[in-house]
């Protein structure tokens, strides 16, 4: 039987232990792994972004990135069979305080109408206390839940145009990018070049 659930579940051939065992290594919280930190910015400059930090999984990526673009109580918009919702055992509420506001979209496909609906406007006798801070819009690139659904770039654009019209950041969570590369020929760099923050597994 050959198992195809995941990537995760495969097993590394004898050259990629063998490559893993020869590695040069160092103690990477003082910067001093050479190998770590060569990932770090061949990452970085895939993505076009300034700078790459590695961690073990790519729920962690995600919330790291939750945590650094938001306070707690701040509202987070994504659609609504995202891997943050659905997936990451609401470490979002538990690590950084923070709501989900989920899209309708189809397929993982959301559009800036879905985001300007979700927009509420602030409330006219107290804005500050009544309504959470919409703070983050984070997409999905490829869905997982939408049966791996590659958004086209257009509407990427059009997303991250969107958010930042009403002030938000963008995060991509891009744990299948590199498949979206694959299935569409648009770049890594190409597709994280409108969000702040971008994720890769």
């Amino acid at each position: 039987m050959v198992d195809i659930r995941s990537d995760t579940v495969t097993k590394p051939t004898t050259e990629m232990r063998e490559a893993m065992a020869e590695a040069a290594v160092g103690d990477d919280v003082y910067g001093e792994d050479p190998t770590v930190r060569e990932l770090e910015e061949l990452t970085a400059e895939l993505m076009g972004k300034e700078d790459a930090v590695f961690v073990p999984t790519g729920s962690m990526s995600n919330q790291v990135a939750i945590r650094t673009h938001t306070e707690p109580g701040d509202l987070i918009l994504t659609d609504h069979s995202a891997h943050l919702i659905r997936s990451e055992g609401g470490a979002a509420a538990a690590l950084s305080g923070v709501t989900m506001k989920p899209l309708p979209g189809v397929d993982g496909v959301f559009t800036p109408a879905d985001i300007n609906n979700a927009i509420e406007p602030l409330h006219r006798f107290n804005p500050v206390t009544l309504s959470p801070r919409m703070r983050l819009l984070c997409v999905e690139n490829t869905h997982n839940a939408g049966g791996g659904t590659v958004w086209p770039l257009e509407q990427i654009h059009a997303v991250a145009t969107a958010a930042h019209a009403h002030g938000l950041v963008t995060h991509l969570d891009g744990a299948r990018l590199w498949h979206a590369t694959a299935a569409s020929g648009v770049s890594e760099g190409t597709y994280a070049e409108p969000f702040d923050t971008v994720n890769v597994c």
